[in-house]
């Protein structure tokens, strides 16, 4: 039974990273909305049940985090979406994106 327990929780840790990496590619990539040009993807936390996800992110130093948080609301529907597309899953979590912390980013290309 343990070794059941051991393959889920590999899948489980598999998903998030999974999550997390599409989502930084889908923000890098394919969202054009300049406040969260530069938003960092640390970490996702998904739900036992798959439902849900949480979203952990950091901002760039001097950049509103308000206006950050407002922007990935209204990009979230579109994410969901994308994840839909591109990764296996029997249901998209529904994401909420949790904000981390203001780094020192390096300067834009």
């Amino acid at each position: 039974m343990k070794h059941d327990k051991e393959g889920a929780g590999y899948r489980h840790q598999r998903l998030e990273v999974s999550i997390a990496d599409e989502l930084r590619l889908l923000l890098r990539d394919d969202v054009s909305d300049p406040d969260i040009d530069r938003v960092g993807v640390t970490a996702v936390a998904l739900s036992s049940d798959y439902k849900n996800a949480k979203v952990h992110f950091v901002i760039a130093r001097g950049q509103s985090r308000a206006k950050v948080e407002r922007a990935l609301e209204r990009a979230t529907a579109f994410l969901r979406r994308r994840l839909a597309d591109s990764i296996e899953l029997k249901r998209t979590p529904d994401l909420r994106f949790v904000f981390e912390a203001e780094i020192d980013m390096g300067p834009t290309e």
